[in-house]
């Protein structure tokens, strides 16, 4: 019994749909005339109010400022007076602005990554400094650029009195 019943349901909700789709297509294609999509009074819908003949009219309306000021909290109202500030010249000190510090390119400098010597058992970082690949233990220079800390991931170097890590 209950399968009859859905089935019916089912049924009803179908045709409901198709209806409803039905109408929507017949009014999307069939029902379309010019005459939807002429205005019937052209000359009603732009009559405008010249602007030189425009009259203010009064405000119809107060403002009712009698709540507490939020900015103003302890104080009690008017015993605050505004303070006007007497315009004072002073003599301006031009001091010319100090020439901006070169930035420093970092891009030339490459971490290509380290090895292990056999021998000693330091790590040593292969470095590229303007395309010229170097083999660094730390404290070493090569192209004025000295090797401070070497890390597995990362290497400190001093540079035109600057440090910075460079990443592998």
């Amino acid at each position: 019994m209950q399968v009859a019943k859905n089935k019916k349901l089912t049924w009803f909700l179908i045709c409901a749909v198709a209806v409803v789709w039905g109408v929507i297509l017949y009014r999307l294609f069939f029902n379309n005339t010019e005459e939807d999509y002429v205005l019937k009074n052209p000359s009603a819908a732009a009559k405008h109010e010249p602007y030189d003949q425009y009259v203010l009219k009064e405000d119809t309306f107060k403002l009712a400022l009698n709540y507490k000021d939020p900015f103003l909290a302890g104080i009690a109202p008017g015993s605050v007076e505004p303070k006007i500030a007497e315009p004072t010249l002073k003599p301006i000190n031009f001091v010319p602005a100090l020439p901006p510090k070169p930035t420093i390119d970092w891009s030339v400098i490459k971490y290509s990554g380290y090895i292990i010597n056999p021998v000693t058992k330091k790590m040593v970082a292969i470095v590229m400094v303007n395309g010229k690949e170097r083999m660094l233990a730390e404290g070493e220079h090569f192209e004025d650029l000295q090797l401070l800390k070497n890390k597995k991931d990362s290497v400190l170097v001093s540079w035109k009195d600057k440090q910075k890590y460079i990443k592998q």
